[in-house]
């Protein structure tokens, strides 16, 4: 499609422009006669020359071709997306952040255009167009801002042609003298050239008085000169003649090219208004019968325009071609208007996207409401920083973006996106569970690739950010717990590193001798804790005795543990008794009064029969009796 192609072209430096002298005539032959006496106007030396189209000109191999599946463009040996590169975007946030042209100074500016392209056309006046008329508007809707000048350049554009059709009828004023000179001297010439007895005798014959002498063979040589003379001056007004023929030749064909030259840069301008006006002048001035454009064959500029219009293009199909792209952008424009009432922002900013980057400055894209662009600027921001985000790969970014489009637009295509981040999501965390584990058995360097696997797919995942703040603390953690480990060690506080035993399990993963002391310290602790539990068993049962019995050979073993020594005190107090008479038996037998240790220890006995300090309490006072009776 032609309209986006020139879609993606910029624009190019305008020409300067002048305006037709008043009373000058723009038909081709017409206005001003030959200067006095022949005088510049017939010189060849000021001819122009032909002009050629050189490869990579504008007419030549730089055209873009454009690829409207894929919506990118061919152009310089590269590849652009058409909606989505950084100079589109910019172009068309200008657009949708600028207020409608819907001025009086906008509306009188169409209404010069609208009446310039009145007076071209074909039914103007019972078809007679106004040329003069559309000629004196072109100034006037130049002076608008919206216009850039493109009026005057169309206007300096005639005054060329007028000044080279006015060259032309000089140079055929020439050459009509120059004709007639020609046919005089060989009129003269042949009358010299003529047998003597053809020619009018200039004498009456003999001399006086006696007959006259005969011309000499010297003297007729002598009258043959001035006939070579005459052929010299005729060969050099053919000349001149012929350079004069080639020189309107050529200035036709630069005359015809230029002003197609600037056809095609208004059309590659997307100023498709222009285009109108410029081919009905054309057609005016020129008087052009077929109006074939010339374009170098087999360039970028020809294939684009044949393959798009299906034949070689013309200033005719140009024509068609703009009202053409006129008529489409209305309608995207209608379609704009209704999808936007329905809430279909998605597809409401594509159509005005489309309609703005074929026709730009068409009166009805730049007279959309401020609000409805407003709301388009907004949904196509979020839009381009949601392809940023997913570009870059913050997914926590793009989720946000994602919800917030689904709510303004019910017809935003979410699927894509939303599976980018779930996928990302969910590979990233597999990745760094990966690294968590490898950490905690040591494979450090499992760990540090699966780290890096999860970070090249979710750089800003806030979860990579707390592992790497913990790997990052974890050498001064680890040396710390094993400072502790080696404090409370010493400190037979063993309650306390049965407590905190995962902080010194991790810290000691790596040491051997360390990993020894601490098995121990568990395992001894497991044991008292078998001990605690027994006597906690006994006291709810009743058996405040044997409660306290195991409680008393726990406390043998780990005098320092603070919950041995409270159940150790407060069972003491509930079995007084039986805690008394073993007191008193222990006494009694460390004073060797072998009698009455003997009689607390049974007391006692007889207080809790499995007492395992009473029974070998009595065995060594019996012991004790056996040996002394040996």
């Amino acid at each position: 499609m032609i309209g986006l192609a020139l879609a993606v072209v910029t624009a190019s430096d305008t020409m300067r422009a002048q305006v037709l002298p008043q009373g000058a005539s723009t038909a081709p032959g017409g206005g001003g006669g030959a200067p006095a006496g022949g005088g510049g106007g017939s010189s060849t030396d000021n001819a122009p020359a032909p002009q050629q189209n050189k490869k990579g000109a504008l007419l030549g191999d730089a055209l873009p071709f454009m690829d409207p599946g894929s919506e990118t463009a061919a152009w310089d040996g590269k590849m652009w997306s058409v909606t989505n590169n950084r100079m589109f975007r910019a172009r068309l946030e200008k657009y949708l952040a600028a207020p409608e042209a819907n001025t009086d100074q906008d509306i009188a500016y169409r209404k010069v255009l609208d009446e310039i392209t009145d007076n071209l056309a074909p039914t103007h006046n019972g078809g007679h167009p106004d040329l003069p008329a559309a000629v004196a508007l072109l100034p006037i809707a130049a002076k608008f801002p919206i216009d850039a000048k493109l009026c005057d350049s169309l206007a300096n554009s005639i005054y060329g042609v007028w000044l080279s059709q006015k060259n032309l009828a000089s140079l055929r004023q020439t050459n009509d003298a120059m004709k007639s000179r020609v046919n005089d001297k060989y009129f003269f010439g042949g009358q010299l050239t003529a047998p003597l007895s053809q020619r009018s005798s200039s004498t009456k014959g003999g001399k006086a008085g006696g007959g006259g002498a005969t011309d000499t063979p010297s003297s007729q040589i002598m009258q043959l000169s001035p006939a070579a003379q005459y052929i010299k001056e005729i060969a050099e007004l053919e000349a001149k003649m012929k350079l004069n023929e080639v020189a309107m030749g050529s200035s036709q064909v630069t005359m015809k090219a230029e002003f197609q030259a600037l056809i095609i840069q208004f059309a590659m301008q997307r100023r498709f208004e222009h285009v109108v006006m410029a081919c009905r002048f054309y057609r005016l001035i020129m008087q052009d019968a077929n109006g074939i454009m010339q374009l170098q064959k087999g360039s970028d500029a020809e294939k684009m325009f044949a393959s798009s219009l299906g034949t070689s293009p013309t200033v005719g199909a140009l024509d068609s071609f703009a009202n053409e792209m006129i008529r489409d952008v209305d309608e995207g424009i209608q379609a704009f208007d209704e999808l936007l009432s329905r809430g279909d922002l998605a597809s409401a900013s594509q159509r005005i996207s489309e309609a703005f980057m074929i026709g730009e400055y068409l009166p009805r894209v730049r007279r959309v409401p401020m609000k409805q662009k407003l709301t388009v600027l907004d949904f196509t921001r979020d839009s381009n920083q949601l392809i940023s985000a997913l570009e870059i790969k913050d997914y926590t970014l793009a989720e946000e973006l994602v919800k917030k489009m689904r709510q303004e637009a019910k017809d935003f295509d979410y699927s894509k996106p939303q599976a980018a981040i779930e996928t990302a999501r969910t590979v990233s965390e597999m990745s760094l569970n990966k690294a968590k584990v490898a950490a905690m058995q040591g494979d450090q360097k499992s760990s540090a690739e699966a780290l890096k696997q999860a970070a090249e797919i979710w750089p800003t995942n806030p979860k990579l950010k707390e592992f790497t703040s913990m790997i990052g603390n974890n050498a001064d953690i680890k040396t710390q717990a094993a400072l502790d480990l080696d404090r409370l060690i010493s400190q037979r506080n063993y309650r306390q590193i049965y407590n905190d035993q995962g902080r010194y399990l991790a810290a000691v993963m790596d040491d051997p001798t360390r990993q020894e002391q601490l098995k121990k310290v568990l395992t001894d602790m497991n044991r008292m804790n078998l001990l605690i539990a027994g006597a906690t068993g006994n006291e709810q049962h009743g058996n405040v005795a044997g409660a306290w019995e195991t409680i008393e050979q726990a406390y043998k073993d780990f005098p320092e543990d603070p919950e041995v020594a409270r159940l150790r005190s407060d069972l003491s107090v509930k079995a007084t008794e039986f805690v008394g008479a073993l007191q008193k038996a222990k006494e009694h037998e460390n004073r060797k009064q072998t009698g009455s240790a003997l009689a607390w220890y049974l007391r006692a006995k007889n207080q809790y029969p499995p007492s395992e300090f009473a029974g070998e309490g009595i065995r060594r006072i019996v012991d004790g009796l056996h040996k002394e009776g040996q």
